[in-house]
């Protein structure tokens, strides 16, 4: 009789747990729909003129985040300039793409500006993410820069304009000429460089057919007006504006050119020390402005008047648009590592990285892929937040 009664308290002993057991199981469950339930009722009753804050809220309700992984502490703070290349890094905050993967401003990443250039800002760790150009960067990754490209952004943006009067029609046409750039072995400087070994002319320093002349990007249009040289190497939009006031004519541009229009010439780059430690946030953060950039690349006259209108640079609403039109935002993870790998060999028949560099290495050493990070987005991208909203 004390077995029976015994065996009884212990089946009902095991049951009671049971049943608390399920109960705590379908309350938390109930707790974590009713957490997006809300918010997106909440969209509802507002109709169309729901916050930004309560979309943000929404997709990062629905796990639209890069993944379910622990954010390392600390802020990651990107470097931006007021480029109009640099576009996909203003939208990406303009309409909060890192708010819809989960990241919180002044806790998990900061925007930094600065007359400073990217290698010094990551060198120094005044900044941690920065934008720039692939070829900018090698020399200074030859030289120890602790940092790694992880996504290539766009396409384009450098071209060479011949003097309107110079009678230079190609790139063939260089040879022997004087050509304007704002530094050797600037971005300018290398992409004018590879154009001349694509038609056979030299331009290194046993084998110099041209001569560069070095002036500040200020005085490089009034260098080419005024025919102190035939021609300058140039980025957008100022390339673009000077062919449409008539001073002088594109032979060369880097966005539609067989040579280089499909490489990409700007990337993101991230410290060594931040891809070690912040692994999950920078995956976020770079996949932020993935997002952003392909938006931008599918609605490019409305992020160009976002941009303009919420002052990211000084422009001309015009030539911004049909600048960037040649330009492909499609940012890829394979296509920086092609990019780079292209631009170190290149660099170094140009005698513009150390002869006793091995190129492998550097092109390894010089790119890191994400996990979290997808190689290619394709589809259709929606902002975090209403663009209309962001518009004067």
């Amino acid at each position: 009789m004390k077995k029976a009664i015994r065996f009884t308290a212990i089946f009902l002993t095991m049951a009671l747990f049971t049943l608390l057991f399920t109960a705590c199981q379908k309350a938390e469950k109930t707790n974590v729909n009713d957490s997006t339930v809300a918010v997106t009722e909440e969209a509802k009753e507002n109709g169309d003129n729901a916050s930004d804050e309560n979309k943000v809220k929404e997709v990062a309700a629905n796990g639209n985040t890069t993944s379910d992984k622990v954010l390392e502490d600390g802020i990651i703070k990107i470097l931006y300039g007021s480029s109009l290349c640099g576009i996909p890094l203003h939208i990406a905050k303009q309409l909060q793409f890192f708010e819809g993967e989960g990241l919180v401003e002044g806790v998990d990443y900061e925007y930094v500006t600065s007359s400073t250039p990217g290698v010094e800002m990551l060198s120094t760790k005044q900044a941690d993410v920065s934008f720039g150009l692939v070829a900018a960067m090698l020399a200074p990754l030859d030289n120890g820069l602790e940092a790694k490209t992880v996504l290539g952004i766009h396409t384009g943006c450098i071209q060479i304009i011949a003097g309107a009067g110079s009678g230079i029609k190609s790139v063939a046409d260089l040879k022997g000429k004087r050509i304007g750039v704002t530094q050797l072995a600037s971005s300018d400087h290398i992409v004018t460089q590879r154009a001349l070994a694509s038609e056979g002319i030299g331009s290194t320093a046993d084998n110099m057919e041209v001569e560069f002349i070095v002036y500040d990007k200020d005085n490089l249009p009034i260098a080419l007006k005024e025919g102190a040289v035939d021609a300058i190497a140039i980025g957008d939009p100022k390339a673009t504006i000077l062919v449409n006031e008539g001073t002088g004519i594109s032979i060369f541009n880097s966005a539609t050119s067989e040579l280089l229009k499909d490489e990409y010439c700007c990337a993101l780059w991230a410290r060594n020390e931040t891809i070690e430690k912040q692994p999950n946030k920078l995956a976020k953060i770079v996949t932020a402005i993935q997002k952003a950039s392909v938006w931008v690349d599918q609605n490019k006259e409305l992020a160009a008047e976002i941009q303009l209108d919420n002052e990211w640079l000084v422009g001309d609403l015009e030539i911004d648009i049909a600048t960037i039109k040649h330009f492909k935002y499609l940012p890829s993870v394979s296509g920086v590592k092609e990019a780079l790998t292209r631009n170190i060999f290149d660099m170094k028949d140009l005698g513009l990285i150390r002869k006793d560099t091995d190129a492998e290495q550097l092109s390894r050493t010089s790119f890191a892929r994400l996990e979290g990070v997808a190689d290619e987005l394709t589809d259709k991208v929606e902002p975090p937040v209403d663009p209309a909203l962001h518009l004067k």
